[in-house]
């Protein structure tokens, strides 16, 4: 008896955290089965609040005594959200918004450093595939790889206030593999990518994983969800132009690196190193099984 009750004040002690941990699994599992704007948003907020919570512990335990204040926190883990601790949630929270301020401000850095350094050509947009309304660039850079890969830069508009304005870069070597409808098919990948704001939430999450190695829950989350928007942008690639095998295709042309080129993957898989490749094979199993389905009409040829 003693035990049950001695659990069920546990219970209620560790509720709102629980709740806290509840509410973000639910919110990463509904954006799983959801390609839902509004739950990417919701799931965003959620990673940015887990990075409040990562930097204020890896303070706290560095105040308090390095590992011995892990053992702490292990044993008692509401220790950390006494009153006396209110200054080191400050300090996380000052501190996490700093990072989140770097990895923006490096985000546009990275950004504009690709259109000085590359110094890509604008590319006309294709008749076939509809223009967003919200503003949109696309560009082509002399590179043998078989790159194509999106971001969003904030610029000055007319009266002084800023504005977004995504951009498409994708090189040479990967229009000269590609036929026209598969061209258009990573283009509407791409689009896919606008669509879904991953310009403006994903690469600032995955840089910001990248930045707070110390957190490896807020890398492989990050991962989970650019695993999770590779294969929701296939999707509204497929939906847009009708053509799964024409995406893979693509996919398959943008794994044959040509002779002379550099190692590696190319933006467009999503990943990089043994991981990307398996990723984009099973990205191309998954479109050609679309293909199969009868869903869509049969694209082939080049």
């Amino acid at each position: 008896m003693t035990v049950s009750v001695l659990g069920v004040v546990l219970g209620v002690a560790y509720l709102p955290v629980l709740v806290w941990i509840g509410l973000g699994s639910a919110l990463l599992v509904a954006y799983r089965r959801s390609g839902s704007t509004t739950v990417f948003r919701l799931a965003a907020v959620f990673l940015g609040s887990w990075a409040v919570l990562a930097t204020s512990v890896l303070v706290w335990v560095l105040t308090n005594g390095g590992l011995p204040a892990v053992e702490r926190l292990l044993s008692a883990p509401l220790t950390i959200f006494d009153d006396q601790f209110l200054r080191i949630w400050l300090i996380g929270t000052v501190g996490a918004f700093l990072v989140f301020l770097a990895a923006f401000l490096l985000n546009q850095l990275v950004g504009r450093g690709f259109l000085l350094v590359l110094r890509p050509r604008e590319l006309p947009w294709p008749r076939r595939l509809p223009r967003p309304a919200a503003p949109v660039r696309l560009f082509v850079f002399d590179s043998l790889r078989s790159d194509a890969f999106t971001f969003t830069l904030l610029e000055r508009g007319g009266a002084g206030a800023p504005h977004r304005v995504d951009v498409i870069l994708v090189s040479e070597g990967l229009l000269q593999q590609l036929s026209g409808p598969e061209w258009e098919s990573v283009l509407a990948h791409e689009l896919g990518h606008i669509r879904e704001l991953d310009g403006r939430y994903l690469t600032f999450f995955r840089t910001l994983a990248r930045m707070m190695r110390w957190d490896p829950v807020l890398a492989y989350l990050a991962n989970a969800l650019t695993r999770r928007e590779e294969y929701r942008a296939d999707l509204d690639a497929v939906e847009l132009t009708g053509r799964p095998r024409a995406l893979a295709r693509a996919l398959f042309k943008a794994l044959q690196l040509p002779p002379g080129s550099p190692r590696g993957l190319p933006s467009l898989l999503g990943a990089g190193g043994r991981r990307g490749r398996r990723e984009t094979v099973a990205r191309i199993r998954r479109l050609v099984a679309l293909a199969e389905s009868g869903r869509f009409p049969e694209d082939v040829g080049g």
